[in-house]
Parts: structure tokens; sequence; C-alpha cells
């Protein structure tokens, strides 16, 4: 039998504003989608409003349409004010999987089945992906749910969770706890928790890990911050002491930041640098964007499906003062 397997590609970005985002890098999408292979392209921050994809002047509809038409989209966007956070993800057709007249999935193997991308075809692992006869059904999602189902949480569009038959995506913006650190208390003792319990209830539910990912505003430790032991970092959003406790017991809880697993020692890799300070190019920034991953997606042993193989971090793409970050699931047979 083929011993074959398949690289399942996610990119998260917090693009700080879409209709923004589309005018400064019109190919941005596009291009990582291709550079990639990108299997689910997950976006925080977007600010977008329900109207805002039909609007007849913005033409995002059709912009998402003619740059990511191989994708299908889904949104979530805040209720409760206007031009604020927002999430979205683009999820790859797969023409393999048919629909019966029942509305059933009918099984293709995926071998010729990938939609071609608009664009140059640069695909990092473009050989393996299109010769791999791994079932599409592995890489269809069965669901799509644009809000976590928490009364509490969901009226600020902070996040889509995709479920997959190997395993759970979720994609959030988690919130920020402000300047003045207002938020502080309803970010680590309500939404923290609440949310780590939500990830262990699908967990039981689906029999099944959780991967949490995007920007959930906190610097873990000393090696996700360029100036870690200044004064001011303890009354900063994203570096208090209670933040950082609080992402400290989810982990805890059996859970892994891919990239830090992966890269344990890795110093001065960030995905968000403050534009107001100038602080890019100098590469003063912070680690506020991962992949969170069920302990077991990280551990390869006979009989698993899916294994995270690698995170990564692409600071040289401009567009947000995020930068994206990848992760690679490698899908078995």
């Amino acid at each position: 039998a083929s011993t074959g397997s398949y690289t399942f590609t996610v990119i998260s970005w917090n693009v700080a504003g879409l209709r923004a985002f589309v005018k400064k890098q019109p190919d941005a999408l596009m291009d990582l989608a291709n550079k990639y292979g990108a299997d689910v392209i997950c976006l925080q921050e977007t600010k977008l409003q329900e109207g805002h994809l039909d609007d007849k002047k913005l033409k995002l509809r059709e912009y998402f349409e003619e740059k990511l038409e191989g994708f299908d989209s889904h949104w979530s966007y805040s209720l409760e004010k206007k031009g604020y956070s927002g999430t979205a993800m683009f999820i790859k057709k797969r023409q393999g999987v048919a629909k019966n007249g029942d509305g059933k999935k009918k099984q293709a193997k995926l071998g010729t089945f990938f939609g071609s991308l608009k664009g140059g075809e640069d695909k990092k692992n473009s050989s393996a992906k299109d010769t791999v006869s791994i079932s599409a059904l592995q890489l269809e999602p069965v669901n799509v749910d644009t809000e976590l189902g928490l009364p509490a949480h969901d009226g600020e569009g902070r996040a889509i969770t995709a479920e997959f038959p190997l395993f759970y995506l979720t994609n959030l913006y988690v919130p920020n706890s402000g300047q003045k650190l207002d938020r502080l208390g309803y970010r680590t003792k309500q939404w923290d928790a609440d949310l780590l319990k939500k990830m262990q209830q699908l967990e039981k539910d689906g029999n099944k890990p959780v991967i949490w990912l995007g920007d959930l505003n906190v610097a873990h430790n000393e090696k996700d911050t360029w100036n870690e032991g200044a004064k001011h970092l303890a009354k900063s959003a994203g570096t208090t002491v209670e933040e950082r406790a609080s992402f400290e017991k989810q982990l805890s809880a059996g859970y892994t930041d891919a990239f830090r697993h992966l890269h344990p020692e890795g110093r001065g890799h960030y995905s968000y640098w403050s534009q107001r300070a100038g602080n890019r190019e100098p590469n003063k920034g912070l680690r506020l964007d991962y992949f969170i991953c069920s302990n077991e997606l990280m551990e390869d042993v006979d009989g698993k499906k899916a294994c995270v193989r690698d995170s990564y971090i692409v600071p040289d793409q401009l567009g947000s003062d995020h930068c994206p970050i990848v992760l690679e699931i490698e899908i078995k047979k």
C-alpha cells in the first residue's frame, strides 16, 4: 500500500483593516496562497460589517472571487461596534468532493482535483500536493461556525471554527486588554477561561484534537519580546503578568504553542511591530500570533492520521503591523 501523505497548510494574518489592506496590497493574499500552497487562510481584525462585502463601491466580494477563486469564504462580524474586530476564514474548495442528489458528500481522490489558483503556481509543496491520493473528504470541512456559541463573547466577531474530519481549527482575534488595561479582567478571567473550556468541550464532543490560532494578543515570555525587562511591559497590554499567567494556564491544560515547540531557543522571531514607533525595520517586535495545538498533534505515532510538521513566521510580508504565520500539518493516508 502507498504510504502517501498530504501537507495541509494554514496561514494566519491580522490584516489591521481589510478595506485598506486590499488597496495597499491587492495581490498579497493570492501570492501567499500560491507561494505556500494554502489550504486555509485565516484573517483577523478585518473591521468589516455585514454589508461591506456587497457594497458596490468597495467591490470586496468580486475582489475575493477573483483573487481567491479556489476558496470558500466565511465571515464573522462585530455586531456591537462598527469598523471593529472581525474575522474571516478562506477554505480551499475540493473539486473532488461531489455532492450526491441527497446533498451528502461523495468520496473522490485528490490527485487531479486541485482548482488552479490565480497567478503563479509557485507552490512550495506543489509536487507533493498534486500527486498524493489522500481522500478529498479528509480535507473538506464537516461544518463551519462563525461564532463560539458563547453569548458573552460572540458580539464582536472574534471567532470562526471549522471542523475537519481530523481536527477542529478555530480562528481567533483575542480581545486586547486596552491601553489603560480596562479590559484586562474581562480578557483573562472571562474570555481566556471560557475559550479553554470551549476548546476542551470540542475535543471531548468531537473526539479529535483542536488547533486555535490567530492574534492571541499575548507575548508569552521573554523570548517573545524585543525589550524584555523594560518596566512598562508589566503595565502594557499583551505583556502583563496576568495575561502571561492566563496563557500559561491554557497551555498547561494539554496544549502546545507549535512555533515554540519546534523552535525552542529561537530569538528575534516576532509577528507584530509598532508602526508608530517605526519598530519594524530594527525588528523591535512582539510575537502575538500563534497556532496552539492539542498535544497529540505534536506526536508522530503509528496510526495517527494528522501531525504538525512545521510552523514559521513570514516577517518580510508587508501590508499590516502584523505579519503572516504558517502551520503545516501532515495528513496521512
